[in-house]
């Protein structure tokens, strides 16, 4: 008997811990009353602003930050998301965004698209960058553009690069800065494009080019001819 007395006691004593316990937590100086949010581009902002005045005034003790942190990286613009309390009623979302590699042209419009090919934003909504522009008139033609951007990359070209497009299938447009365009194909290798912007820095030492053929054995160049020659 007496056990089952002491039994009694003790789940009646963890009822009374829970009841003052959830009482506590559901205290209105738990209500989040502030929303810090880390800088982040003009419309994102206004986008992340929503979402926080939807956060402001519920208990903290309820909010899931883990949830929370799935729902702000829903958004293609978002690299990564990080919310944590501060203090008893504030909670501070650390957002970090998308970097622009490439613009993307489509149509009449033109994108921010990171280094994947994931277009996240229009062009007025970034600050202007100096970047190369992938013309996309069809499906399928981005991947070829990153898979050639990519071999670019790597042999720190990228900067030279002023546009890209696909003529057809077996010709691909590289526009460089000054003008001069790269005849090429997907199956051109790392190794080709580096001989051939080797080539292209000393031939325009002391002449214009119209274009290098690099899509063959071997490798030709056109140069411009009539007033537009040196």
């Amino acid at each position: 008997m007496k056990k089952i007395f002491k039994i009694a006691i003790i789940l009646a004593l963890t009822f009374i811990i829970i009841q003052v316990e959830k009482d506590f937590k559901n205290r209105d100086f738990f209500n989040i009353s502030k929303v810090q949010i880390s800088e982040v581009s003009p419309n994102l902002k206004s986008d992340l602003e929503k979402i926080k005045n939807e956060i402001l005034g519920k208990n903290i003790n309820d909010l899931n930050l883990e949830g929370l942190e799935k729902k702000l990286l829903k958004d293609i613009r978002i690299k990564k998301a990080v919310v944590s309390k501060q203090n008893l009623n504030e909670i501070t979302i650390d957002i970090t965004e998308k970097d622009s590699s490439y613009y993307a042209q489509h149509k009449s419009g033109i994108y921010t698209m990171d280094e994947e090919g994931t277009i996240f934003g229009k062009l007025e909504e970034y600050p202007k960058k100096s970047m190369p522009i992938l013309v996309v008139k069809a499906n399928g033609e981005q991947q070829e553009l990153l898979e050639i951007m990519d071999k670019l990359k790597e042999l720190d070209l990228k900067d030279e690069v002023s546009q890209l497009y696909v003529d057809n299938k077996k010709l691909i447009y590289i526009i460089l800065r000054d003008g001069t365009r790269i005849k090429t194909e997907p199956e051109v290798s790392k190794n080709k494009y580096e001989i051939t912007m080797n080539l292209y820095k000393e031939l325009i030492k002391t002449k214009l080019i119209d274009y290098i053929d690099i899509r063959f054995k071997d490798i030709v160049v056109r140069e411009k001819e009539g007033k537009s020659a040196r």
